[in-house]
Parts: C-alpha cells; structure tokens; sequence
C-alpha cells in the first residue's frame, strides 16, 4: 500500500520528520539522558537516617536537642607537616519536640550518632577523632556510653534510639570584696589532662550559645553538662576593645582586642597550683562555688623599656609578670603603641619576676581597608631594631608607676612585622 497517498502534505511530514533530525542534537538528547540518569543514580546511593533522643533521666523526649553523623572511622587523609588543620563540616539538624529526627542524603557507611543538649553529657567534649579511629581500652567504654552506632545503606532508612545523659553542674557567684557582683564574667572550667596539666573543659556546643558561661546582672553563673571528675573554676579580669561598625541599628559587626586580663580561681587564688579544686560525681550539683576578687589588693603597674644608651622609650615588646618562685606567668601586657609604655592595670600583691621579651623599635603605618571593614584599619610594622633586656626583680604591695627598664641594642637587622 502507498502510505504516502493515503495521508495529507503535513502529516507526511510529522510522518517522516525523525529521518531529518541532525545528528548533533540526537547526540546533545542521548548526553542529556545520560546526565539525568547519573543523577538519579548519585541520588539513589544514599540512605536516611531517622531516630529518636531520649533523656535517660527523665525517659522523656529530647526537644531540640542538635544531632549530627560522624563515620567510625574517618578515612580521610591526614593534612601533611605545614598544611592547614583539616577541617570537617557536616549537616547538624534539631529534634523536634517528640525528641524524632530525620538525616537524608547520607554515604552509606558506618557512622556513630553524636547528640548535645545544654546540661547533658557531649561527646565532643570527651572524644577526639583521634580516639574513634583508634580507640584505646580507656576510651572503649566512653565510646560505648555516650555514641549509638547506625549503619547506612543505599536507597534504606535506618532508624536509632538515642539516651542522652544528665551531666553535673558548677554554680556560684563572682562579686568584688566590696559585694558588689561581676557582672557579665566569663566563667569557665578546667581540667588534668592525662600529664596531670590543668587545661580549658571543652563547654561550647556545637550549635552555642558560643561566648562560653558569662555571670548575670547579680553575678550569678552556672556551668552544666560536666562529666564525672576533679576541676578548677575560672573566671577572668578582661579589659576589651571593642569597634562597631554602627550604632543604633538591629544588626552590626564588631571587632574585638584584649588590651588586658587576669585570671582568677576557685579558692581566690591567682594561679591553678594554689586553687581549691571541685570534685564531682555523676549528677552532682555543686552549688555556692563562689569567687571573691580582692580589689583591696591589686594594684597598677606601669613604665617603659628604654634604651640604656640614650634613655629613649623602646615603642613595641612585650612584657610578662612571672611567679619569682617557679617561673610560671601571672599575666602579660604589650607595649602600648600609643605612649610607648606597659599597663598592668591590676595585679595582686606578691614577689615576681618582671621580663621583657620581642624589645624592639619599629615605625607604624595605618592601612585602610576596603570600605565597611571591621576594623577599618590595620597596622603594618617595620622593624628597625632589636634588644636585649635582663629580667627585673619586682615586689608589689602598692601602686608603682615610671618604671623604667634598660635595654640594651642587639642587633640593626630590618624585617617587616605585620600586626593587626
């Protein structure tokens, strides 16, 4: 039969319109398909994880509590000797209020289950990475308690239950000698490493608050989610520099520069060797841990590193207050680049040890930067000089001011310093 006289012009030519196609656009139709099903394929390689919080104590829901996968194993090549600190991101989602979650899109592989809530023990603060790659007998059974592994397969839901548990608590108040409380204080804790070295207790969460523990307008603090063990409460004297990019307004940036701080401990003491030490058990409250700053006995320092040969005033260093009897640093200021002089503005009375180190003329520029930066400026140095200053017996019982220590020249060599 002849098709063609059966049908009109234009369906002739709907009928026999494929034979004309050109053979680029059936190769750019066949790369399009073959993208859309690599794409369903890379899709159809993952796996969900779904699952559930509980509070061990209360055997209630953990309500946004913030849940996030770590693999058990982390087989990603270790940075080389000099490179950046390789960092690791990963999606953290939130319980809702029945304590259930939900991780799409998850390699299938073998992960552990981190959880942290305000007050609950976090893995985070008492497991490295290092520690789930290798894990040692004195870690297996923190490992055990504290993460719930789940395995991901493709194209699967796996599903968890998860116990969070309670962890102890420190609380007390930062006041003056006077009674008057300090107010918005950072307050922080410390711990033994495994040298017997005391060192910060991880506290942040993952998903914050990020400052760390601050005292109230009375100057209260609590600190919460503490494992089991022996610690020091830390609290700090800080003098800060602030520069705001604008004021009056909802939202703005900030820059921030410690001109000075002291650290204080639990037992009112100066330094972590003399403090009184906390000791807890699993869920315990210690309350009434309180800090006294003795404002009847600190006093201010102040004075200058001059160079022996013509008494000038050296304009950059650093300078640290050192216990006479051990060595160890009570605090440290830098030379202030605006009169060439250090400010310790409140030290305890005691015996120490006062050395310079970095001693140094420079001359300064200010370079801007680009326009709404936080700072908007930074300061580039250029060394000229170097110096050699001996330690200095110092005795503090009252305010001293115009020290003036000598220094001698050691060396004409040139070097650009940045600083910020």
């Amino acid at each position: 039969m002849d098709l063609s006289r059966k049908v009109s012009p234009s369906s002739r030519k709907t009928l026999y319109w494929p034979r004309m196609v050109p053979l680029r656009a059936i190769a750019i139709t066949l790369l399009f398909a073959a993208w859309c099903s690599a794409q369903r394929s890379e899709t159809a390689a993952s796996g969900t994880v779904t699952g559930h919080v509980i509070c061990a104590d209360t055997n209630g829901p953990a309500r946004i509590a913030h849940v996030v996968l770590q693999p058990v194993v982390d087989t990603t090549p270790a940075p080389k000797t000099g490179d950046h600190p390789r960092q690791i991101s990963a999606a953290v989602t939130a319980t809702l209020l029945d304590g259930s979650f939900t991780l799409p899109n998850i390699a299938p592989g073998d992960y552990y289950v981190f959880v942290e809530k305000l007050g609950y023990l976090s893995p985070f603060a008492q497991l490295s990475r290092e520690d789930l790659n290798h894990p040692k007998p004195e870690t297996a059974g923190l490992i055990a308690k504290l993460l719930t592994p789940v395995s991901v397969a493709a194209n699967r839901t796996s599903t968890v239950e998860v116990r969070i548990y309670k962890g102890s608590a420190i609380s007390g108040v930062i006041r003056f000698d006077d009674g008057a409380p300090d107010t918005n204080a950072s307050v922080s804790v410390l711990t033994k490493d495994r040298t017997g070295k005391w060192i910060p207790f991880r506290t942040n969460l993952i998903a914050g608050p990020f400052g760390g523990a601050t005292t109230d307008d009375q100057g209260h603090y609590r600190i919460s989610g503490l494992p089991a063990g022996e610690y020091l409460l830390q609290t700090t004297l800080a003098l800060t520099d602030i520069f705001v990019s604008g004021l009056f307004m909802e939202s703005h940036s900030t820059s921030n520069n410690s001109r000075y701080s002291l650290n204080l401990y639990s037992g009112d003491s100066f330094r972590p060797r003399d403090a009184k030490s906390i000791k807890l058990n699993d869920g315990d409250e210690a309350g009434s841990v309180d800090i006294t700053i003795p404002l009847s006995k600190l006093h201010a320092i102040s004075g200058t590193v001059q160079d022996a040969s013509s008494g000038r005033a050296i304009n950059a260093g650093r300078v640290t207050i050192l216990y006479s009897d051990d060595d160890t640093e009570l605090a440290a200021a830098n030379i202030d680049k605006e009169d060439s002089a250090f400010h310790f503005y409140y030290l305890p009375e005691g015996e120490y040890t006062l050395k310079v180190t970095s001693a140094r003329d420079v001359t300064r520029e200010e370079i801007p930067y680009p326009a709404g930066t936080v700072p908007p400026t930074h300061t580039v140095e250029k060394k000229l000089r170097d110096y050699d200053v001996e330690p200095q017996p110092l005795s503090i019982h009252s305010d001293i001011t115009g020290i003036a220590i000598p220094a001698q020249i050691k060396s004409a060599a040139r070097s650009p310093v940045t600083s910020q």
